[in-house]
């Protein structure tokens, strides 16, 4: 198990180096090139003169390798994601006040498509071509192709203005402890990151599992009289948690884009907020801090995804231990 998180960690690392490379990279291409925030600082006095005098003070004519191996220490050594000439703050002082919201945001959206998902999966798999089957299936359908922000819409429409019994937004401030102190602002957000990810998640089981009942070892556990409940628990359940696992580790860079979607329709205090601020100000190091931060955790995801396939599926373990 040691092996497998080791070899699972050093690959994080590697695609972690090559976002960080590509965030590093990406301002040379902006106008003005890694210069440009000169001209934000400086405004009406931005000469020539000042323009160079300014990049030499800040380490801009420094080689590009110097450059970026600044940044790895700066990342690394003293967490510092840059410096929003924009708002002349850092930007881990500008999102450090809002990702515990997107994370509490996300959190719950996961448990709850966990919690509601996988269950459903398996009752649709065990009731196949039923009516019951079809009406989730149906559902799924319409909720899968429906645009996360037209459904959101919709339930401001629905449950916000013309029935109005939840309130159209969260409340305001910036508190991660919102989401428990005032928990019926956060329903309508909640509930349409979730629906969003019930709807992909449910098909995926029940796919998953009427994959596992047609193999050779759930015919033989039914020819030994193991009771349908059983087998369905007992095999088909388990046997079929290692694709939704790998799923899950997939879906949550899809669940950290939805938060923004959410975030920006019901006016939600969180990073999605900020990245859509930052990004409409052409506030690039945020922009850039942002993404660096997102895939930090993307990662940080997969990464117990990888771990959580190994425990649920040994057979991984032992076979990437022979490589």
């Amino acid at each position: 198990m040691f092996t497998y998180v080791l070899r699972r960690l050093v690959q994080a690392f590697f695609v972690l180096m090559i976002v960080m490379l590509v965030t590093f990279t990406l301002p040379y291409f902006q106008p003005g090139g890694i210069l440009a925030p000169a001209f934000a600082v400086l405004g009406t006095h931005a000469t020539r003169a000042g323009v160079h005098l300014w990049g030499v003070q800040n380490g801009m004519n420094h080689p590009y390798v110097v450059r970026f191996w600044n940044y790895l220490v700066q990342v690394f050594g003293h967490f510092n994601l840059g410096h929003s000439y924009k708002q002349n703050l850092s930007v881990w002082g500008i999102i450090s006040l809002y990702v515990p919201r997107t994370i509490w945001l996300a959190a719950s959206s996961l448990f709850l498509t966990i919690v509601i998902a996988i269950p459903l999966g398996i009752f649709q798999a065990s009731r196949r071509n039923s009516v019951a089957d079809y009406a989730a299936t149906g559902t799924a359908f319409v909720l899968y192709g429906m645009p996360l922000f037209l459904l959101c819409m919709l339930s401001l429409q629905a449950f916000a203005f013309k029935w109005p019994h939840l309130p159209a937004s969260p409340p305001s401030g910036v508190s991660p402890w919102a989401m428990f102190t005032d928990p019926v602002g956060f329903i309508l957000p909640v509930a349409c990151l979730t629906l969003a990810g019930v709807a992909a998640l449910s098909r995926y089981m029940r796919g998953t599992v009427l994959e596992v009942l047609v193999q050779d070892y759930v015919r033989t556990a039914k020819a030994k009289g193991c009771s349908s409940r059983r087998v369905l628990m007992r095999h088909a359940f388990r046997n079929a948690l290692g694709p939704i696992v790998t799923i899950l580790g997939l879906y949550l860079p899809g669940l950290l884009g939805g938060a923004l979607i959410v975030e920006s329709v019901f006016n939600y205090s969180g990073l999605g907020i900020q990245t859509v601020n930052a990004a409409t100000t052409i506030d690039i190091p945020t922009v850039l801090g942002i993404t660096l931060l997102v895939s930090i955790l993307t990662l940080m995801g997969n990464l117990l995804a990888d771990v959580m396939l190994g425990v649920v599926n040994p057979r991984i373990r032992i076979e990437g231990s022979s490589r």
